[in-house]
């Protein structure tokens, strides 16, 4: 394939016991689509191409993009973005959990916009890297794979490694809808709270 200038990748790997569904974290149902859908129609906008990665036995929602499997050798969501980022030449890319269904386009792409010279972009709210709601420069997907060939299995320590930006509280709130983009979604209780934010949303006239 052609290389992309703007590569979305989905990690989708989550089997989603925590949230009682009976079904992977990705068709989990929310406003009316499920995970996996709202994670597409984020990337979408701002890609020229979107692919999914998730662990070889993991059944998925169709979303109407490629899906690749996670790299051998182990489990966990630094095999989903290693081999996401192997599955197409691009210049950047942007990778999105898909338990961050508050996650707006508009932060993506401000996040994308301020990389500069850095490999990558790791946000940090609160103080916790997220790097699987981050930016990475094409660079960043060899030096990602040689750690986890290397026996790397803790996606947040391989992110930290490349030596990203890692925009804080102060940065992260002025994007369109500061911090609640990184609303991490696990439970039904998660599941519950999110609904009510995009209700929210949609009353106000905001993007859901």
């Amino acid at each position: 394939m052609n290389r992309v200038e703007t590569l979305g990748l989905i990690v989708a790997g989550g089997a989603g016991r925590r949230l009682g569904a009976g079904v992977p974290k990705a068709a989990a149902r929310l406003g009316g689509c499920t995970l996996l859908e709202r994670a597409v129609a984020t990337l979408r906008p701002i890609c020229d191409a979107v692919v999914v990665a998730a662990p070889a036995g993991l059944m998925l929602p169709e979303a109407g993009v490629p899906r690749v499997d996670d790299a051998p050798g182990g489990a966990g969501p630094l095999a989903g973005l290693v081999a996401g980022l192997a599955a197409r030449a691009h210049r950047i890319a942007i990778v999105l959990g898909v338990d961050f269904p508050l996650m707006r386009t508009a932060a993506l792409a401000a996040l994308r916009d301020a990389r500069g010279a850095h490999p990558a972009v790791v946000p940090e709210p609160g103080g916790v890297p997220q790097p699987l709601a981050a930016v990475y420069a094409n660079a960043a997907a060899a030096r990602l794979e040689a750690a986890w060939w290397a026996g790397e299995r803790s996606v947040t320590a391989a992110a930290l490694a490349l030596g990203p930006s890692r925009p804080g509280d102060a940065e992260l709130e002025v994007l369109e809808g500061g911090l609640a983009n990184f609303f991490n979604l696990n439970t039904p209780a998660d599941l519950a709270e999110a609904g009510r934010r995009l209700a929210t949303r949609a009353a106000a006239g905001e993007e859901a």
